[in-house]
């Protein structure tokens, strides 16, 4: 028996110092400071001091986009009453206001390579809405795809690693090739109203058939006027689906 105890603990110290090591050559690094997270807060995902640096939407929600709401917006943000443009999906969630220190987080995890930011923003969207999520009885996540050439240049797909991490947490199927884009189209960031609209026009289409699904739920990182989920949702109820949900990490103030 001791001997057994003895090797249990050989391989158990073997693996921490192999742990340590691996953390020194590549550190997780917190989503809010991008400063290497202290080895013992590794399961956390984020710096002890720096857990306040999102701000969460945890008060009234927009019914439709689910933005905070103001004191004096009903059941609808400003946004969704006077945009005065019909959206295809259902409803949607998120977790985050998208303030100066959310941008900054995003950007990294987009373009700086951090997609191990996607540890953290994954599993804390699947403690906040996984039940919810479940009890809306979706069947398949999708995330936004980007488009061949532009996932080739950043390597990989931001939205397709918040779902699959969702997914691992939620136990919920994730098809990224569901959808698919065909149209290598200018960023969003840099247009404004009907030209986000036009942009997107016939950007989408069905990538994957052989799959029946009745309720889906998109997943992105932002979302700010709503053009890419419509244009996504769209397309998936012409194919059939009935209820087409998203969920963001981050959303946009009112426009």
């Amino acid at each position: 028996m001791a001997i057994i105890l003895r090797n249990m603990y050989k391989r158990m110290a073997k693996a921490v110092k192999w742990n340590k090591t691996a953390d020194i050559l590549f550190p997780l690094r917190c989503p809010v400071c991008d400063k290497p997270v202290p080895y013992f807060d590794r399961q956390k995902g984020i710096c002890p001091e720096c857990m306040e640096g999102f701000l969460r939407i945890e008060k009234a929600r927009c019914c439709l986009c689910g933005r905070r709401l103001a004191a004096n917006d009903g059941e609808l943000c400003e946004d969704c009453r006077t945009n005065g443009r019909r959206h295809y999906y259902t409803k949607g969630i998120a977790l985050y206001e998208y303030n100066d220190m959310m941008r900054k987080a995003v950007y990294r995890f987009k373009y700086e390579g951090r997609r191990e930011y996607a540890e953290f923003f994954g599993k804390a969207l699947a403690r906040q809405f996984g039940n919810a999520v479940k009890r809306a009885g979706v069947e398949g996540i999708i995330p936004v795809p980007l488009h061949p050439k532009r996932e080739n240049e950043r390597g990989y797909n931001q939205a397709g690693l918040l779902a699959r991490i969702f997914g691992e947490e939620t136990q919920i199927p994730v098809y990224e090739k569901y959808v698919v884009r065909i149209r290598n189209t200018p960023p969003m960031k840099a247009l404004e109203g009907a030209k986000r609209q036009n942009n997107l026009k016939k950007a989408f289409k069905i990538g994957q058939n052989d799959v029946k699904l009745n309720i889906t739920i998109i997943v992105d990182d932002i979302y700010t006027t709503g053009s890419t989920i419509d244009a996504m949702a769209k397309v998936l109820l012409e194919a059939g689906i009935s209820q087409v949900y998203f969920m963001t990490l981050a959303i946009g103030k009112d426009f």
